[in-house]
């Protein structure tokens, strides 16, 4: 989820007016029913080409750092970050509005709403960047840190780099020009191997890693302004925000349930059986969704605006769905079977014996990610239909379901057990989907 590549430019800021903005893709399809479909399929599968190649890139560079990263680090070292960067996107989840998002299905012009967007999401981060600091020793306690409970401190940044990023990023989605994605992840990730590496070497523990986050989003944070010129200003306006309020409440609460599902067995590994268990578990999680991940993400990116424009074509949509849920299940499996197969040899040889225990519940995992994969095609089609309230149905269910089962299969089961309680989880919410999307057919 190739064409011929286009070698891409930054665009003029008369590119990006708002003339061109408005008038979006849909004056490149005003041409008859059958025109406007293949045009729009020819367009997805361009976009989606561009998507792939910059996940399928980043995963290579982000496997890379880990393999070095694993071999330099200890096992406590990742738990410490993991803990830190949990609470970080817990606290950003919890008070996401996406009022972004809605700028993207909508018709209208997005340069009066660029201030109010950016000024929310500064302040929005300085007020993380605050809780991170005050709540930074009872966050340690909790995840048994000891000294390292400053790692809460160390990523106070983060939030704010993410949040100062130039607003008319935006016009990416609208316009589907998706090869600038792969210009942001392929830099983010190069700089954040080397600069992290460098960091690594020189101090040895988690720290290092620290570095390589915040470098990775400090060249992304450049990168956007050079892509997408925009001089930021403070500004608000209450007509704008709640225009975008109604899209971005119901986005943010379905990735607000959906962060609970991800992330909930974090928590618990983290508290019941440490910082050690907690880097063995993310190391397991991340290897056991990536294949299967990159390519669902990678087309969820391509599919929510490209089905925006074929709300009038079911068949179209459909065909469109069954494709990717294809390629998720042949790609899922695949990788599974090798998983299953040679698991443990794989984990000796790309990270070494400390990390064995992570065997596991990397092949639970494997299956989290296949069906973790369905579920994000899913929500990329409901978003596009301008439905995101209906997901926030089977992401509730999902959420509520482990929170039922992790405790009680991570004290019995360890990190396996976590890892079960996930896939159970996702269990439930797969029949809720597929009746929401048929209803929508």
């Amino acid at each position: 989820m190739t064409h011929e590549p286009v070698k891409p430019t930054a665009p003029s800021v008369e590119d990006l007016a708002p003339e061109a903005e408005s008038a979006g893709t849909s004056d490149r399809y005003a041409e008859g029913p059958r025109e406007i479909g293949e045009a729009l399929l020819k367009t997805f599968f361009t976009g989606l080409s561009w998507t792939a190649a910059a996940r399928v890139l980043s995963s290579i560079g982000v496997a890379l750092r880990y393999i070095v990263f694993v071999r330099l680090l200890r096992p406590f070292d990742f738990g410490v970050i993991a803990s830190a960067t949990l609470v970080c996107t817990a606290l950003s989840a919890v008070t996401e509005t996406r009022m972004g998002q809605s700028l993207i299905q909508q018709e209208d012009r997005i340069d009066p709403y660029l201030d109010t967007l950016f000024t929310i999401a500064l302040v929005r981060s300085v007020i993380i960047g605050l809780m991170l600091v005050v709540l930074s020793r009872p966050l340690g306690n909790f995840f048994h840190l000891g000294e390292a409970y400053k790692a809460f401190w160390a990523i106070v940044p983060l939030p704010i780099l993410q949040a100062v990023q130039s607003p008319r990023l935006i016009s990416l989605y609208r316009r589907l020009d998706f090869h600038f994605v792969t210009i942001l992840n392929v830099s983010e990730v190069a700089a954040s191997f080397v600069f992290g590496l460098i960091a690594v070497l020189y101090w040895r523990d988690w720290r290092g890693l620290m570095f390589s986050i915040l470098v990775g989003a400090l060249v992304r944070l450049v990168l956007t302004y050079l892509l997408f010129p925009h001089r930021p200003r403070l500004g608000f306006s209450m007509e704008r925000a709640k225009a975008m309020l109604p899209f971005g409440l119901w986005f943010s609460l379905g990735t607000l349930c959906d962060f609970i599902s991800k992330q909930l067995d974090n928590l618990v590994v983290g508290h019941l059986l440490g910082p050690g268990a907690l880097g063995n578990y993310q190391m397991a999680f991340r290897a056991g969704e990536m294949p299967v991940a990159e390519v669902t993400m990678a087309a969820a990116v391509v599919t929510f605006p490209m089905v925006a424009q074929m709300r009038d074509d079911s068949s179209g949509r459909s065909r469109l769905f069954w494709s990717l849920t294809s390629v998720v299940a042949v790609a899922g499996v695949a990788y599974a079977a090798v998983i299953f197969a040679f698991g443990p040899r794989i984990v000796l040889r790309l990270f070494g014996p400390a990390w064995i225990h992570a065997v596991n519940p990397l092949k639970v995992l494997c299956i989290y990610g296949v069906l973790q994969g369905f579920l994000v095609v899913g929500r990329s089609f409901l978003n596009g239909l301008g439905k995101p309230e209906l997901y926030v149905i089977p992401a509730a269910a999902r959420a509520l379901v482990l929170a039922i089962a992790i405790y009680p299969l991570t004290v019995s089961h360890g990190p396996t057990g976590a890892a079960a309680a996930g896939v159970l989880s996702i269990l439930f919410a797969l029949p809720m989907m597929s009746y929401l999307l048929r209803q929508l057919a």
